[in-house]
């Protein structure tokens, strides 16, 4: 390798002739020796307040043949690896190459979508790191041969990361009684959607346990790859596309004198290099929309060919979901639903939610744990635009 100083920053030349720059400012910053400390594990003790603005390099040599080692203006002296710095080059090429694009569902997924067992998940890591790359690249996977009991599902999501409380509770029963009346027992058809956008953080991972169902009764539970329909539209209609990436869609959660919740989000996420993040949709709690005039047309238009695609059977896993059957899926990529319910007894699920970075940190550590190589960069920055 070769360093070269220039007024505003260092650029280094490998072996093979490619380029890398890095600012001043930047490098100073990131020194991770004992004195600055590591704010991966809160121990950073130097502020950016504290580092000269006009900091720059005194000098800066390559020692035996992979340390960059840097003396500043203001007397530190920082030192780097060759492989720290490759990991976190930040020009446009290694930034691309780091984001992290999930292949789309193909007829394929729909045939034979990612199936494991309760068993092997819950008490081999080998198994459960599989489960949570199959959540990772299809987000979805589905789990056999779980107790069909209450309690089950706690264990398995409490692997990925704490269960996550809200209004509804920690661990939520989703029940459909014909003994009783009550809006549980709504048995009509439930459109493809994502759980809560009307929170600014929706829920990340969702897991559902089926623990009782009526054996002669119909309906199945509906997931469909949301980035799938989102890049079909992406190339069928760009304007709407674009209408809904750069237009905030409000949604509202109420209930009198108990929760109101509004959060407004575009319906779909996408990063600074045009790949897709997240999605929200849920029509059944859509608030008003208000967006600058010109941008109505082309907004609807996008939303409407949006919800043809998600209605869309042939783009759709449909499950009946038997006792001791487990889904755990992305709620910022796949939307669920079910059809019609002719059932003449009882349908009990139980469900749990879990936060994207407790998923993503049980991934990493789980890797660790194996001695695999693990991804330390966020995977998917989810629907948050």
């Amino acid at each position: 390798m070769h360093v070269a100083i220039a007024d505003d920053g260092l650029t280094i030349t490998s072996a093979d002739g490619h380029e890398r720059f890095f600012h001043h400012i930047w490098l100073r910053d990131n020194c991770r020796c004992t004195q600055c400390g590591e704010p991966s594990i809160g121990r950073r003790t130097l502020r950016l307040t504290q580092i000269a603005a006009d900091v720059s390099a005194i000098s800066a040599e390559i020692e035996a043949g992979a340390t960059l080692r840097i003396r500043w203006s203001d007397g530190h002296e920082s030192s780097f690896s060759a492989e720290w710095l490759q990991a976190h080059c930040y020009d446009d090429a290694a930034r691309r190459r780091r984001v992290f694009s999930p292949a789309l569902w193909q007829d394929s997924t729909r045939a034979n979508p990612p199936t494991m067992t309760f068993s092997s998940v819950l008490h081999d890591d080998g198994a459960f790191l599989e489960m949570l790359h199959n959540v990772r690249d299809s987000g979805i996977c589905f789990i056999g041969d779980a107790p069909p009991c209450p309690g089950t599902l706690e264990p398995l999501a409490r692997k990925i990361g704490p269960p996550q409380e809200n209004n509804f509770g920690r661990v939520q029963d989703l029940v459909v009684d014909h003994l009783k009346r009550s809006i549980a027992n709504d048995v009509n058809e439930l459109k493809p959607h994502t759980d809560e956008p009307y929170r600014a953080s929706p829920p990340g991972l969702l897991l559902f346990h089926c623990v009782e169902t009526d054996v002669d009764g119909a309906g199945s539970s509906i997931f469909l790859d949301g980035f799938e329909i989102a890049e079909i539209l992406k190339h069928e209609d760009p304007e709407g596309f674009m209408a809904l990436v750069n237009n905030r869609q409000p949604f509202r959660r109420y209930f009198s004198d108990d929760v109101d919740l509004i959060a407004q989000f575009p319906i779909i996420a996408i990063d600074e290099f045009n790949n897709i993040t997240g999605i929200r949709i849920n029509d059944r709690v859509a608030a008003p929309l208000s967006i600058p005039p010109g941008q109505v047309p082309a907004y609807y238009k996008g939303l409407r060919r949006l919800l043809e695609l998600a209605e869309d059977p042939q783009r759709m896993i449909q499950r009946t979901l038997s006792p001791g059957d487990i889904v755990v899926f992305d709620n910022h990529r796949v939307l669920h639903g079910r059809t019609t319910l002719t059932m003449k007894g009882r349908r009990w699920l139980q469900w749990i939610q879990v936060e994207r970075g407790d998923f993503h940190s049980a991934l990493r550590i789980t890797a660790d744990r194996l001695g695999l190589e693990r991804d330390a960069l966020p995977l998917l920055r989810g629907a948050y635009a």
